[in-house]
């Protein structure tokens, strides 16, 4: 019923390849989302740059009740998936570069389907609103993340922050995501503001050692100027027939090398 293929070839694109469908990138959110949410705005902002369509779903922003939105508020996941009225979501509103939804609880129900029919079907429900080609960058927290694409071969950005509890957070959610078997990529990143509270590479080391050292992997680290390019050559690929129609998805890669399984204790 599903076809999973891996394309050898997306290596020598610059840009998504043609689909019937939507191309997703998971980006975690961490124990404080506003900070990871300017990480979140600046690839969003790369993709727009290279006329790419994008839609962020924001899983730390709940919906408004009702069938559909309040005057001047956002539209939100949950009313998009529950409203075969609703689709070919794009365009951003007037004055905005993307379009932006609430999705906690869109994304909450998506992990419902996907734990009663499987990953890929949540995966066609995520895709029916949306037009062919336009990318999705799901913002929400590892363990949904986990939940919702665990199997399908997709990444997940983790950000990693000059920040000192980044580095919990961080091998936290990596953790999480490898037990899932969904791919963590760190994605270093600093506003260039703010004093950091420690150097952004110490922090990357750490993590890095630490998930070599407890979990076995060696993890892959995305710098900020090749987000775009990255995500555009390993988004997961979705096609959706409709809103109750079935799913044919693309694997970005094959999994980093692994030891054997270690405690996610460690």
């Amino acid at each position: 019923m599903f076809e999973i293929g891996f394309d050898q070839a997306a290596g020598l694109r610059t840009t998504f390849p043609p689909a019937t469908g939507i191309h997703v990138m998971p980006v975690v959110s961490l124990n404080r989302p506003a900070l990871a949410y300017e990480l979140l705005c600046t690839l969003a902002a790369q993709l727009t740059a290279l006329r790419q369509s994008v839609v962020i779903i924001d899983g730390s922003a709940a919906e408004q009740p009702g069938r559909w939105p309040q005057p001047g508020a956002h539209l939100g996941l949950l009313q998009a998936l529950q409203n075969p009225d609703i689709d070919g979501l794009e365009q951003a509103p007037l004055g905005a570069e993307w379009l932006v939804m609430p999705g906690a609880l869109g994304l909450q129900a998506l992990t419902q389907t996907a734990r009663l029919a499987g990953p890929a079907v949540a995966l066609s429900r995520l895709a029916a609103p949306f037009s062919p080609g336009v990318c999705v960058l799901v913002f929400a927290t590892a363990a949904l993340q986990a939940e919702l694409f665990g199997g399908l071969g997709a990444r997940a950005l983790v950000p990693v922050l000059d920040r000192t509890q980044t580095t919990l957070d961080a091998y936290g959610a990596v953790k999480q995501l490898l037990h899932a078997d969904v791919i963590p990529v760190l994605a270093p990143w600093t506003d260039g503001m703010s004093p950091p509270a420690v150097p952004l590479q110490q922090v990357v080391d750490t993590v890095t050692d630490c998930a070599q050292r407890h979990l076995g992997v060696a993890l892959d680290s995305w710098p900020q100027a090749i987000w775009a390019q990255r995500t555009q050559l390993c988004a997961l690929s979705a096609g959706a027939t409709g809103h109750s129609g079935a799913v044919a998805y693309r694997q970005s890669s094959t999994a980093p090398h692994r030891r054997a399984a270690a405690p996610l204790w460690s």
